[in-house]
């Protein structure tokens, strides 16, 4: 099987069933209209934002009616969400800020989605936060396996210690608040994995290096995809996406209040078993210091 191949199979395994068979062909077709026009990826970004808050605001009125309308609300961004990447890559103007602002927006609406929730239904505040803290940390943990399990079959090294490194240069030459605020983004995701947390004031970047003389030839890589293989699965049904999909049928049909309470316990043991699944497949999911 060549690495071509198996990365194929990777890319389309690791993203999450509802974004690649529902939002991103949606998505696609808008990119079409959108890629010869003078529309931005950011710009769709921000307008998802716009459209994400308007969908918090009308949540908190906490009719059936409110809900219904802000479920296909919170459902539009979920499309946005793929619009701007593709976009992004369709136009060719990929930026990492325009990265750092994707995620960054999706974490603002997310929130402002629950606060909404929250004023719109008076009770389960509790069950809510546990489904917000859930949600944010599926996130964080998703964001770090994917990065680390692509560049691991393509390259051959962790990509999310090399994200750590070229932000750390990005902050010698720009000291830009965002870029900080990412670092430590990445070093939450590589304490939660690996039990390292490194602050910007302590990081040597000489030191961080080291990893390089350890990248994977080819046959590793592939023995690397071909052990991870249920692992990838597994992730790919473990992110940001499936909550706030969920959330977006409930509203739709009305149901929200009834599936909160089994919403939270669901979202919870998928994430613990996950987590627990990955820590006994750790001596296969190699992270390179």
């Amino acid at each position: 099987m060549s690495l071509t191949l198996d990365k194929t199979q990777f890319v389309n395994g690791i993203i999450e069933p509802v974004n690649r068979y529902f939002h991103d062909p949606i998505a696609a077709k808008i990119v079409r209209f959108l890629k010869n026009t003078l529309v931005t990826p950011n710009q769709v970004t921000y307008i998802s934002v716009l459209i994400g808050l308007i969908a918090a605001y009308i949540f908190s009125l906490g009719t059936l009616r409110a809900f219904l309308l802000a479920g296909i609300l919170l459902e539009t961004v979920m499309i946005l969400d793929c619009v701007d990447g593709q976009l992004a890559r369709a136009k060719k103007c990929a930026s990492d800020l325009g990265r750092l602002l994707d995620g960054i927006a999706g974490y603002v609406i997310y929130l402002a989605v629950l606060i909404g929730i929250m004023l719109g239904i008076d009770n389960y505040h509790g069950v809510l936060a546990l489904i917000g803290i859930i949600t944010i940390l599926r996130a964080i943990s998703y964001d770090y396996c994917k990065l680390t399990m692509l560049t691991m079959i393509e390259k051959g090294y962790d990509g999310n210690q090399q994200e750590v490194i070229d932000t750390y240069l990005k902050i010698s030459t720009n000291n830009s608040t965002l870029f900080m605020v990412y670092f430590y983004y990445l070093q939450l995701q590589r304490f939660i994995f690996c039990g390292h947390f490194i602050s910007l004031r302590r990081f040597n970047e000489s030191e961080n290096l080291i990893y390089k003389n350890n990248i994977l030839d080819l046959e590793q890589r592939k023995n690397y995809h071909e052990k991870n293989r249920t692992l990838i699965a597994v992730w790919s049904w473990s992110g940001v996406d499936l909550p706030i999909f969920l959330l977006v049928l409930f509203s739709i049909f009305g149901v929200l209040e009834v599936f909160i309470q089994p919403l939270a316990i669901f979202l919870t043991l998928q994430f613990l078993i996950t987590m627990i699944y990955h820590r006994m497949q750790h001596s296969s999911f190699l992270v390179i210091q």
